[in-house]
């Protein structure tokens, strides 16, 4: 029952996701729209979360045998990406990617603690780097992402 009500829900935001990317504009493949990029991520998960919706109401009912962390999980990981927003914009990008990530990864339990932390580190710099630096997004900066785009700049 929980995997239906989960699959539902995920179904659910892939639905709102889509209805708000297909309000950008979306423009052609030569001249891309601001939001041709969140279409396609919403088309995709669109895509995925309805064969999944289907999948798990298809499949029998079986023994429902949850650990206890399948139950802090899911709620854990619903919270985080609600108060990701509220972070980023009180805090840096760096700052709020890394605390969000890390706190994902813990849900999950990604190998140890400090596997975590370092993953955590390097995906949230190299996410930067690569969105802010090359493909020149703008994200919250603070400080240190100054610095960084600073020390990037040709020149």
């Amino acid at each position: 029952m929980k995997e239906r009500i989960v699959s539902l829900g995920i179904l659910i935001f892939a639905m709102v996701y889509t209805a708000g990317a297909i309000a950008l504009k979306v423009g052609t493949l030569a001249q891309p729209g601001a939001g041709q990029f969140p279409a396609a991520i919403a088309f995709s998960l669109l895509a995925v979360s309805a064969f999944h919706a289907w999948r798990t109401f298809r499949r029998t009912a079986e023994n429902d045998e949850g650990n206890s962390w399948t139950q802090l999980a899911p709620a854990g990981i619903a919270a985080a990406l609600v108060f990701y927003p509220i972070l980023l914009k009180t805090l840096s990008f760096l700052l709020s990617t890394f605390i969000v990530l890390f706190v994902l990864l813990r849900l999950l339990r990604f190998k140890t603690t400090l596997t975590s932390f370092l993953t955590a580190l390097v995906t949230t710099f190299l996410s930067f780097i690569i969105f802010a630096g090359l493909l020149g997004v703008v994200v919250p900066s603070g400080v240190v992402e100054q610095i960084i785009l600073t020390v990037m700049e040709p020149g």
